[in-house]
């Protein structure tokens, strides 16, 4: 990501956000409570659909403020079947607009991105939105046996 300042106070919202979702188990500012440089949030792998385990996946929020968009990805991870996708709105990806989402999958050697529309427009609602997307959908739909 590029360079941006972090924000103490929006990360505290974020963390408020996280915690809200029923897979959350726990929410840590990462490296530490003073320097705040990203969210990581523990999922309990018997909350997901389909259910994994024993390792608890993370979820990862990482937000920069740059104007005149912010920069942001929100990654989750699960060890236990070597899921891993995110939504990312930086400069990674620009060929496909603004934001992308990126996953991958154990039986593929490279990510795969697509183009993503968001519709939420502040940082809590996005992750909010992101994060329904991903229990709701992207979990059960992508990590299904073919």
């Amino acid at each position: 990501m590029n360079s941006g300042a972090e924000n103490p106070a929006l990360y505290r919202v974020l963390k408020d956000v996280l915690e809200r979702q029923a897979g959350v188990t726990s929410v840590r500012f990462e490296p530490d409570a003073i320097q705040k440089r990203y969210l990581a949030a523990a999922i309990d792998p018997q909350r997901v659909v389909p259910p994994t385990g024993p390792k608890l996946p993370q979820l990862e929020a990482h937000w920069k403020l740059t104007p005149p968009h912010d920069e942001f990805r929100i990654d989750y991870a699960d060890p236990n079947s070597r899921f891993h996708c995110g939504w990312h709105h930086d400069e990674d990806h620009n060929d496909l607009g603004a934001a992308h989402f990126q996953y991958q999958t154990a039986s593929k050697e490279a990510p795969e991105y697509e183009r993503v529309v968001l519709e939420a427009a502040s940082p809590p609602k996005l992750l909010w939105e992101c994060c329904d997307e991903l229990f709701e959908n992207v979990i059960p739909d992508y990590t299904a046996e073919p």
